[in-house]
C-alpha cells in the first residue's frame, strides 16, 4: 500500500465523514464531484494492471487543473449565493409532496408520444440495418454501428422514456395507468437490451434516483441498496450475456492483471473505472497539435453531418495514444485538453463547474420536477465524468434538451391545471 493511496483515502474518509453532517446533501456537486475522483484516482494508485504506469509531473499537473478548476467554478457559485435563503433538502421533499404533484393525465400522453417515436425509430432503423446487435455474429463490433443518421438520434429517447415511467409508477396512484406505463418500461428496456447497450438504461436509472432523492423520501438504506444491485445486474449481466464466463477469465489475463485470476471477477469493474484516468494521463505527453474544438463542440459538428467529413480531412483520430486498445476512453476532460492545452483544461471544466452549479442552486430556490429533473442530467455527467465527456456526445446533449422541456411543459401544465381546479 503506497503512500499516495492512503491520501487518498484519508480525503475520502473525511469526505464520507462530511456525509454524516445534519442536512449535507449528498449529490451537491462539488461533493459528488470530490467522491468521484477521490475514488477513481485512490484505485489509479494501486497500479493492479501491468498496463498502468507511474505518471509524469506533467499528467498530475493537466490532472490537478482539472478537477480544481471544475470545483472553482463550483465555488464561485457558492459565494454568490451565500446567506440567501434556500430550501433545505426536507423542506423542498415537503414543497413538492404538496405543491408539486404532476398532471397524470399529461404525463402518459406524453411518455406515450415519447414512446412511440421511439418505436418507430427503431423500427425503421432495423428495417434499414436488417438485424438486431444482439443476435448478430458479432454483437460487441455491431452494436457501436447499429444507427441511421438523424433517426436514430430519437433511438436515444429511451432513458426519458424509462425516467417517466419510473416516476409515475413509484410515485402515483392509478392502476390502468400503471399497467400502460409499465408496458412502455419493459418494452423500451428490452428492446434496448437488444442493441447491447447498457448506458441509456442507467442514465434512466440514476434520473429517478436524482428525483426520488430530491422530490420524495423514498431514498433510504433499502432503495439505495437496490439501485446498486440493479445498476450492477444491468451492466455486468449485459456483459455476461453478450461475452459469457470464459471472457471474464479471458479479460483478466489480456487485462495483465498483478493479482490472481480467482478474483478475475473485479478485473472488468476496476479497469473500466482506473484506465480511463490512466490514458488521460498517459495522452496529455503525446499531444503534439491540438484540434481547436472538434470534440470540445463535437455534438454540433455530429449534428450538421460534417463530423466524418473533418476528421478525415484534417487526417484525425479519435485515439490518438492509448495504453491498450481495449480500453479507449480518457475521462470527460480529455477532450478539452486536445482541443486547447492547458488553457481548455482550465476553462471547460470551471464552466462546466459553474453552471452546473448555478442549476443546482436554482433547483433550491425554485424546487419543483422541472428544476429537479434537469439537475439530474448534471449529475449523470459527474458520476460519469471520470469515464466519458458526455457534454460534448450529440446524444447526451438531446437528452438534457428533452428533459429540460418535457419537464417544463409538464411543470407548466400541472401547475395551470391545479390553479384551473382551486377556482
Amino acid at each position: 500500500m503506497n503512500f499516495t493511496f492512503l491520501i487518498f483515502l484519508f480525503l475520502l474518509l473525511f469526505l464520507l465523514f462530511t456525509f454524516l453532517i445534519k442536512r449535507s446533501d449528498y449529490l451537491s456537486p462539488a461533493r459528488l464531484f470530490s467522491l468521484v475522483w477521490i475514488v477513481v484516482l485512490g484505485l489509479c494508485t494501486l497500479k493492479l494492471s501491468r498496463y498502468q504506469y507511474g505518471w509524469s509531473w506533467y499528467s498530475w499537473t493537466v490532472i490537478t487543473i482539472t478537477i480544481i478548476s471544475f470545483l472553482l467554478g463550483s465555488y464561485v457559485v457558492y459565494t454568490l449565493n451565500f446567506g440567501k435563503n434556500t430550501y433545505s433538502i426536507d423542506t423542498i421533499r415537503k414543497l413538492h409532496s404538496y405543491y408539486y404533484k404532476l398532471d397524470t393525465n399529461t404525463l402518459l400522453k406524453v411518455t406515450i408520444l415519447l414512446f412511440l417515436t421511439y418505436v418507430i425509430s427503431y423500427f425503421i432503423i432495423y428495417s434499414v440495418r436488417g438485424f438486431l446487435p444482439a443476435f448478430s455474429t458479432r454483437p460487441e463490433l455491431n452494436r457501436a454501428t447499429w444507427g441511421l443518421f438523424g433517426i436514430g438520434l430519437f433511438i436515444h429517447l429511451a432513458p426519458v422514456i424509462i425516467f417517466l415511467s419510473l416516476v409515475y409508477i413509484l410515485c402515483y396512484k392509478g392502476l390502468s395507468k400503471k399497467i400502460i406505463f409499465y408496458l412502455m418500461l419493459l418494452i423500451t428496456i428490452i428492446s434496448f437490451i437488444f442493441l447491447q447497450q447498457r448506458f441509456s438504461i442507467v442514465i434512466g436509472i440514476i434520473l429517478v434516483i436524482n428525483y426520488l432523492y430530491y422530490g420524495t423520501k423514498k431514498i433510504n438504506f433499502k432503495n439505495v441498496f437496490l439501485f446498486i444491485i440493479s445498476i450492477t445486474i444491468i451492466i455486468y449481466g449485459i456483459s455476461a450475456f453478450r461475452e459469457g464466463k470464459l471472457f471474464i477469465h479471458y479479460m483478466h489475463f489480456l487485462s495483465k492483471m498483478k493479482y490472481s485470476p480467482d478474483y478475475a471477477l473485479f478485473t472488468e469493474p476496476y479497469m473500466y473505472l482506473v484506465m480511463n484516468v490512466e490514458n488521460f494521463a498517459y495522452a496529455v505527453e503525446k499531444i503534439e497539435y491540438h484540434t481547436y474544438g472538434v470534440y470540445s463542440f463535437d455534438f454540433l459538428i455530429a449534428l450538421s453531418g460534417l463530423k466524418h467529413l473533418l476528421k478525415e480531412y484534417y487526417m484525425i483520430t479519435d485515439f490518438p495514444a492509448l495504453r491498450t486498445f481495449m480500453y479507449n476512453t480518457y475521462t470527460m476532460f480529455f477532450v478539452y485538453y486536445r482541443d486547447f492545452g492547458l488553457l481548455g483544461s482550465f476553462i471547460f471544466p470551471f464552466i462546466l463547474g459553474f453552471t452546473i452549479s448555478h442549476f443546482y442552486y436554482k433547483m433550491k430556490y425554485y424546487p419543483n420536477f422541472h428544476t429537479i429533473s434537469l439537475y439530474g442530467t448534471f449529475v449523470i455527467g459527474i458520476i460519469f465524468s471520470y469515464f466519458i465527456p458526455l457534454f460534448s456526445w450529440l446524444h447526451f446533449v438531446f437528452n438534457i434538451f428533452v428533459i429540460y422541456f418535457i419537464s417544463k411543459y409538464l411543470q407548466r401544465k400541472s401547475e395551470f391545471i391545479t390553479t384551473q381546479s382551486s377556482l
